[in-house]
């Protein structure tokens, strides 16, 4: 609201406005003063109105601060717990532009940003950042000459640093090159196992191996493996599971799990998928004794899989390999031929397991290769 007080002979104006820094100027008369205090809030209540003072008052990390809280609500009203990893983007966002004011940010202040963190993730990751860096800006009602925002995510667009996930078709590779420390020529899988047995403890060792197993044989996400617990005789349906849990029931010989749908509310939805006879073998490796709790998992966070996996990668000589690539290695076996190791299964019986939502994501994640199809 505008205020017009008269001192010393000049009519004095402030706006103060939720969101807006504080305007100020001097007339010395009042019809001026108010013509500009009108025409100032009428150019905040239809956006159209663009701050050019030096001063360098608003600062951005409330703002942000703002994103993140709305963040963690969303999850809050959806009853949603919010993994840690999923807060860094917004909370380094906050960190890097601390104490910077939004009229001083440049264009070369977010490129700068950008190409620190392009050096630690991919393109769509950055992108999601530029995002929240926008929803910032413009939640300040505050506009700018030059957009320097938009010209930034332009340059940064152009530049192909952010972008749209591609799609990936990486597999286990049946054989790698042999290296001083692995002088014999083997597949990634047996690579893998051999550094882990020889760069881990024995714990840590049987637990990793049972989430890769896991993850190859039934392409169930690291999150889906993680939540997995022996059932304690409960049914297993979507009212007597709890939500983002997951139970094996051996006696059925079926897994009940909460699995990612972006259509339901919640962003899951409860699927039951078959317990094999190699499934079970695996999860009759785990760490956990049954009577000493029923999580085949004692690391704190699931991240902790995921991490390792990475680490016991790079001891191995393993480059370009994700544990979500396991997930694309699992589809593809379903469907290769049993003579070639696969269970030769239809598009209907795969989708049931991997609980895919379509057959055209089925398809993003079936990477079949040609050499194993020159019989055909």
């Amino acid at each position: 609201m505008a205020t017009i007080r008269k001192r010393g002979g000049q009519y004095h104006v402030q706006i103060r406005r939720k969101k807006f820094p504080t305007q100020t100027k001097s007339f010395t008369s009042k019809a001026p003063a108010a013509a500009w205090a009108r025409k100032t809030e009428t150019s905040m209540d239809d956006g159209s109105w663009i701050d050019t003072s030096p001063a360098a008052s608003a600062l951005l990390s409330p703002y942000i601060d703002d994103i993140l809280d709305e963040y963690l609500d969303s999850y809050k009203q959806l009853d949603r717990k919010v993994a840690k990893e999923k807060l860094t983007p917004i909370n380094q966002l906050k960190e890097y532009f601390a104490g910077q004011s939004i009229h001083d940010i440049t264009q070369a202040d977010i490129v700068a940003f950008a190409r620190m963190r392009r050096k630690t993730v991919n393109q769509s990751t950055l992108q999601k950042q530029m995002t929240y860096l926008q929803a910032a800006v413009k939640r300040t009602n505050v506009k700018f000459e030059g957009r320097v925002v938009e010209r930034a995510v332009k340059y940064l667009a152009d530049e192909k640093m952010i972008g749209d996930s591609e799609s990936r078709e990486r597999r286990v590779m049946k054989d790698i090159p042999a290296t001083a420390d692995y002088p014999e020529r083997i597949g990634e899988y047996r690579r893998f196992k051999a550094a882990s047995l020889k760069y881990s403890r024995a714990g840590s060792h049987v637990w990793m191996m049972l989430a890769v197993d896991l993850a190859i044989i039934t392409g169930m996400r690291m999150g889906e493996i993680y939540s997995l617990r022996i059932s304690d005789g409960r049914p297993l349906t979507a009212h007597t599971v709890p939500f983002g849990e997951g139970y094996i029931d051996f006696g059925q010989r079926l897994i009940g799990l909460w699995r990612k749908n972006k259509k339901k509310q919640k962003g899951k939805k409860f699927h039951l998928i078959p317990l094999w006879d190699d499934v079970r073998e695996v999860i009759l490796r785990a760490p956990n004794k049954f009577g000493e709790g029923d999580a085949l998992f004692k690391v704190g966070k699931q991240g902790s899989i995921g991490d390792r996996f990475a680490k016991i990668c790079a001891k191995a000589g393993i480059v370009g390999l994700t544990f979500h690539d396991l997930r694309h290695e699992a589809t593809s076996r379903m469907f290769e031929a049993k003579a070639i190791g696969g269970r030769g299964m239809s598009c209907e019986q795969v989708i049931v397991v991997t609980g895919h939502a379509s057959l055209a994501e089925l398809q993003t994640y079936t990477n079949l290769r040609a050499e194993d199809l020159v019989d055909y």
